[in-house]
């Protein structure tokens, strides 16, 4: 991309130095700064961008976006700008030339459920024959490759650079999770979404949002977003179930598509049979009913499922083809997934961090308990604590407790469960400042038919510690290695088959 051709894209800017003739990449990282790159100086919450400008020219990058003067040497060129999140939006979209334009994009917000909507939606394309891609909590995955990714919804330049990649490969669709912090900071300026998708919207991030209302309205900023040609085929599917969707349905010119619980939907399920296998419901839609037969567990994910299948009815498949698609799907990973079902013990992990969330997995999952259901939640550490003693409250409605710490970061572990005491309604608890002896303790406490739930992190793969330093921790393998030590013992007829 020719630098000037970028400048020229600004009315308001100064610029000072010797820009390069081109460039073929953008980065808000000294650290991936080069002598092809323009480095954008973002000032974050924690770090200024600013202050690693020296780092960048050093690594041989020549052309620097930012919102100060700073001296630079004669050969780099600085283009101070009055937002430099918006103009890497811009440049991004310039030197990787557009990449979202050939592919059906599709982004899903609210509070629970984005990473189960967004993977069932890259699973069924590919069930359907589609090359996709999927971006989110889960990582970045084309097709069947997956890569590490670090936040939900990365920073501008890298989401770009995601979709140039999902692009190259010769994606058809792009899912992706779009969380209130992205929206926010502006990380998907420029992205022209098809689709989007509202899952639910309850209490969280109000260390970020402050109120209830910013968080709702920011999420709304998916819809509003949009824009107002009409003659661009766009589609919103909004929950009927959520009063937030009827404030959603008039941020946007396009057409709404519902869906619900209840027949006032324009989707909605009916004759529903579940197990801990999986659900099965007739849904009842525009062009009639069709039979469902599912891998997913719980009310919560049959309204999942519905996102996944209105987006591909959106883009012209029949609902017979989906449906015979659907019973070929796996369970989302991490998300109420049974942990080895041939364990005298059922366990649960889920990545559930709210109360909503919690209430949902146990009225989930209680229908099939047949001992005792063991409970295990962790608090967040530097996050809104104002939810901790309801989530306290809402893990005591199992028969056993166990509070743990949960990314505790530099807030102190003890802290953090004692919050989560706090709005305990029976003694029959216990806590644990080390997550990993929470689960321990829960295996061995536990007895054939008992059931345990480890709520919070799904199959998350670290723990993150003071200095915000990540430590290795996977849920699901400590729990599996404590359940194969104890019920393969000669006390219990397990053989691990």
């Amino acid at each position: 991309m020719n630098s000037r051709t970028l400048i020229s894209q600004l009315k308001i800017k100064t610029a000072y130095g010797t820009f390069p003739d081109t460039v073929t990449d953008i980065t808000t990282d000294s650290r991936e700064a080069g002598p092809a790159s323009v480095f954008v100086a973002l000032r974050g919450h924690q770090v200024d961008g600013y202050s690693f400008i020296p780092k960048a020219i050093e690594a041989g990058c020549r052309f620097i976006v930012t919102d100060r003067y700073i001296e630079i040497p004669e050969d780099a060129g600085l283009l101070i700008v009055r937002d430099p999140s918006k103009v890497a939006s811009l440049f991004s979209e310039y030197i990787y030339d557009f990449p979202h334009d050939s592919q059906t994009m599709i982004g899903v917000t609210g509070t629970n459920g984005k990473t189960t909507v967004a993977t069932m939606i890259h699973n069924l394309s590919r069930s359907l024959g589609k090359n996709s891609a999927y971006l989110g909590t889960n990582g970045f995955i084309i097709n069947e490759d997956r890569y590490d990714s670090i936040n939900t919804t990365p920073e501008t330049t890298k989401l770009h650079k995601r979709l140039k990649e999902a692009n190259d490969a010769e994606t058809e669709v792009f899912t992706m999770e779009v969380s209130s912090h992205a929206l926010k900071l502006g990380r998907t300026f420029g992205i022209d979404y098809d689709i989007t998708i509202f899952t639910n919207l309850t209490q969280d991030h109000l260390d970020f949002h402050n109120t209830m209302d910013e968080y709702g309205y920011v999420k709304g900023l998916l819809f509003s977003q949009m824009g107002q040609d009409v003659r661009d085929r766009k589609y919103i599917v909004l929950n009927n179930d959520d009063e937030w969707s009827e404030r959603y349905s008039g941020m946007t010119p396009h057409e709404v598509i519902t869906y619900g619980l209840d027949g006032t939907a324009d989707f909605w399920p009916s004759d529903i049979e579940g197990t801990l296998e999986g659900f099965n419901f007739t849904l009842n839609t525009p062009d009639g009913p069709f039979k469902i037969n599912s891998p997913f567990i719980g009310y919560f994910n049959i309204q999942n499922l519905m996102c996944a299948i209105i987006s591909e009815w959106l883009q012209g498949y029949s609902l017979g083809r989906i449906a015979a698609a659907v019973s070929a799907m796996e369970p989302v990973e991490g998300r109420l997934e049974v942990l080895d079902p041939h364990l005298p013990v059922d366990i649960i992990i889920d990545f559930a961090h709210t109360p909503d969330a919690l209430d949902k997995i146990i009225d989930t999952v209680e229908p099939f308990v047949t001992g005792r259901m063991i409970f295990l939640v962790g608090m967040t550490g530097e996050r809104d604590m104002t939810k901790a003693a309801e989530m306290g409250r809402i893990s005591t409605r199992a028969d056993y407790a166990i509070f743990t710490p949960d990314n505790p970061a530099n807030d102190n572990p003890k802290m953090l469960v004692e919050a989560l005491e706090q709005g305990a309604v029976h003694d029959n608890h216990r806590s644990f400042i080390d997550r990993a002896e929470g689960i321990q303790h829960a295996i061995d406490i536990s007895e054939p038919g008992d059931t345990i739930v480890l709520a919070c992190k799904g199959r998350e793969p670290y723990q993150i510690m003071e200095d915000y330093v990540k430590v290795p921790h996977r849920d699901d393998l400590i729990a599996l290695d404590a359940a194969y030590r104890k019920y393969r013992s000669e006390e219990y007829d397990y053989d691990g088959d």
